[in-house]
């Protein structure tokens, strides 16, 4: 009798889940067929090609705003990886277009961001294939503006790549240049303090050493063996040359479009005027619209749609304790945006009370931060891994903090380029003894307790503060092993060779069992509805997740500030607050941290 009212409960939620579900495939099945109709109405309005313009940053995600944003004046929706991949969808299944052109502009692109675009061609042409069978497969065309290692490595996938007639083939390998600071540092009095676990933990070395350690050398130069032959690879493979005449070619670089042409790294040069000419032919050149205007009149089918959905929690930035925050000017260490544990908790503890929710992506790009915040982070996810299956995928970064939060997933995918492990802890602090010395100001020190100036910038710690710092440091970075044991499954005593803050590309990272696969952010969704027994054919709605909001009212005012750019003001003066109440220099000398170094390369 006890588990009558729970079977009643269960039995009332799939009879309003298939009730919804009813509703809803008529609801798509009269929508399709008016929307068809006008596009029998409209036929002569659709192109051959629809055109996407990428002249800005490629978000994996699309943001959250309202649809009233869209009323806005002056404001643009971000382009971005899921919003093209909707877009793609759709012109595959319109039995009347002949294919998509990508205008590349001036564009700052990740190599992760290359290789998700590269794995959506691949999937629009299955998608192509599905839906319109033995029909003229359709084409992925690009034009490069500029080719860079990133731009080229995506355009790779395509079916034809194009460049301006002035363009240069600039793919000219890999090339880094961190820079030292101690002994500049050193000239203002500045010193730093660090501790940390192993060489490999550069995270601080910048201002800590005098010059690139052997261990931080030998760490970038295993990171370029990887991004560089998966360079090599993909033109091999995509572009027909063997595999010495295309290291060859980037050793030769730059060259002219003609010989680039010439050497098979293109397939022709044409300014974007020229290319419906180039797409057709004089007497009748191709159509070539952008995407929103054609948005309506592609051709629809009703889609199944499943009663259950995939959660997407993003968590992003620098992990410190408190709220999440952007600033428009980067704050040294911790970027543009961070990520507090606070705000995280809100959006997980949603995510775990939403019964809609069959199982939950999380999207983590962070190079970590506190080791107290991911901590905390981390057991919110452990909680909701044990109700609800969650897969993690990884962004351009996920390494140290990044990785800690990424280990309660059930499954992690990553791209073959990310930057993850760094398990490791160090921490450090300023001392500025000598600074006060020259410019002659006297501070006097008056404690009580023998630690309780543990984490003061007037003087390096002293042998038995130092002892205690690093008892911290190594219980730190035990618990961090301890963690990666259990939730990988591998064995602790073996960890020593792939964690004491040693970085790895995905591809790496994989061979050592520190992910489970590689791929873009599909493939975790993927991953998700398959431990969640739901179909994998698409059906599966994927809803991003915000935190709890508490003023609702507050939004129509919010978004006219940010259109109109009045939103920075405020942030600006948040963060001159910050700085001049000492909250950013305590937290930097006041925390261990689980951080990967800002100096690695990431093949952009």
């Amino acid at each position: 009798m006890a588990n009558q009212p729970k079977n009643t409960e269960r039995g009332w939620r799939a009879g309003l889940y298939s009730l919804r579900a009813g509703i809803d495939r008529l609801w798509q099945r009269l929508a399709c067929e008016v929307a068809n109709l006008r596009r029998r109405l409209y036929r002569k309005r659709l192109p051959g090609y629809v055109v996407f313009v990428i002249n800005q940053e490629l978000a994996e995600r699309t943001p959250i705003r309202p649809w009233w944003y869209n009323y806005l004046p002056g404001y643009q929706a971000p382009v971005s990886l899921a919003s093209l991949n909707d877009a793609f969808r759709r012109i595959a299944g319109d039995p009347d277009v002949k294919g998509i052109v990508l205008l590349f502009k001036t564009v700052p692109l990740g190599l992760v961001q290359a290789q998700n675009l590269a794995a959506l061609f691949h999937r629009f042409r299955e998608w192509d294939r599905q839906s319109n069978g033995a029909a003229a497969p359709k084409s992925i065309i690009v034009h490069l503006e500029q080719v860079t290692r990133t731009t080229y490595f995506a355009a790779c996938a395509a079916d034809q790549i194009l460049v301006t007639p002035l363009t240069t083939w600039d793919v000219l390998g890999l090339h880094t240049t961190p820079t030292f600071w101690k002994e500049t540092l050193a000239l203002a009095g500045i010193a730093m303090d660090v501790v940390k676990v192993a060489p490999w933990k550069t995270a601080f070395d910048a201002f800590a050493e005098p010059a690139m350690t052997p261990e931080y050398e030998a760490q970038v130069q295993w990171l370029y063996d990887s991004i560089f032959a998966d360079l090599v690879e993909t033109i091999h493979k995509r572009r027909g040359l063997s595999a010495e005449t295309v290291k060859s070619l980037i050793d030769g670089a730059p060259w002219t479009a003609e010989q680039a042409q010439a050497a098979g790294l293109i397939d022709g040069s044409a300014y974007e005027d020229e290319l419906p000419v180039l797409l057709g032919d004089a007497e009748q050149p191709a159509t070539l619209k952008p995407y929103h205007e054609v948005r309506l009149l592609l051709f629809r089918r009703p889609q199944r749609r499943h009663p259950r959905a995939v959660g997407v929690i993003s968590l992003t930035g620098a992990i410190i304790p408190g709220r999440s925050r952007s600033f428009p000017v980067p704050l040294p260490l911790f970027g543009e945006e961070v990520l507090g544990h606070l705000t995280a908790q809100q959006q997980i503890r949603a995510a775990r009370k939403n019964s809609r929710l069959a199982a939950v992506v999380a999207y983590v790009d962070s190079r970590g931060g506190s080791a107290l915040a991911s901590d905390l982070i981390w057991r919110e996810l452990k909680l909701l891994g044990q109700e609800k299956p969650l897969v993690v995928y990884m962004g351009s970064v996920a390494g140290s903090g990044g990785y800690y939060i990424s280990l309660p997933g059930r499954q992690i995918v990553a791209q073959r380029a990310t930057m993850t492990g760094s398990i490791g802890v160090v921490t450090a602090k300023p001392v500025l003894q000598e600074t006060y010395a020259k410019l002659q100001a006297r501070r006097y020190s008056i404690k009580r307790g023998d630690h309780a100036d543990l984490y003061s910038e007037e003087h390096p710690w002293p042998a038995s503060q130092r002892a205690k710092v690093e008892e911290g440091v190594q219980h730190n970075y035990a618990e961090f092993k301890r963690r990666v044991a259990e939730d990988r499954a591998l064995p602790y005593e073996e960890l020593d060779a792939v964690c004491n803050g040693k970085v790895w590309t995905g591809a790496q990272a994989l061979q050592h069992g520190l992910v489970d696969a590689l791929g873009d952010f599909p493939v975790a969704v993927e991953r998700a509805c398959e431990l969640a027994d739901l179909p994998t054919d698409g059906s599966v709605r994927v809803i991003d997740l915000t935190p709890p909001k508490e003023r609702l009212l507050a939004e129509p005012a919010q978004a006219v500030k940010e259109a109109l750019g009045l939103d920075s003001v405020q942030t600006l003066t948040v963060l001159a607050q910050e700085l001049l109440r000492g909250e950013w220099q305590a937290l930097v000398s006041n925390e261990h941290y689980w951080w990967i170094a800002t100096g690695l390369p990431d093949g952009g």
